[in-house]
């Protein structure tokens, strides 16, 4: 019997990338997600940066688009990377995070033979760490990185063996 889902996964087209570079409602939340971006956005280098990925993907409901992120270097040494995971504002806390980073470790483990899954999570970014957490990753130490204005940003190295 198929399992039925409100969510279906499909690639990223260039519109869906010219919604999703709208979603950071904050200066935060475009820091989180483009840490070289400034505030307020300019959708333009946004989109470059996000069609310059491998792979892009949304989540979708009918006719919306819920969710995004990327999924990258999945080819190289058994570890994929996720990128740039947001939830529109309007589809957040309906499980759409959950169901994408579910997907794509599927299509890690399918496509590209990964092992791993891993991503970057902002030291100061306590609900994303916390959804992280509660799929399995875990803290496998920290770095740094630099925002638009070179100042430091603490980053954790989160990953989970699948």
């Amino acid at each position: 019997m198929a399992v039925l889902t409100r969510f279906q996964l499909r690639r990223a087209t260039l519109d869906d990338l010219r919604a999703v570079v709208g979603w950071p409602e904050t200066p935060t939340e475009l820091r989180f997600l483009f840490p070289h971006a400034q505030w307020p956005a300019e959708p333009l280098k946004l989109l470059e940066h996000l069609v310059s990925h491998e792979d892009g993907f949304v989540v979708c409901d009918q006719d919306r688009t819920l969710g995004y992120a990327s999924l990258y270097n999945a080819k190289h040494q058994g570890t994929a990377w996720i990128g740039h995971l947001i939830v529109n504002p309007r589809a957040r806390r309906m499980g759409v995070a959950r169901y994408l980073v579910s997907a794509l470790t599927t299509i890690a483990q399918e496509r590209y033979r990964a092992t791993e899954m891993a991503t970057i999570c902002f030291a100061n970014n306590q609900s994303a760490y916390d959804f992280y957490a509660t799929l399995g990753f875990s803290n496998e130490g920290w770095e740094t990185r630099t925002d638009h204005r070179g100042e430091p940003l603490k980053v954790f190295r989160l990953s989970k063996s699948i």
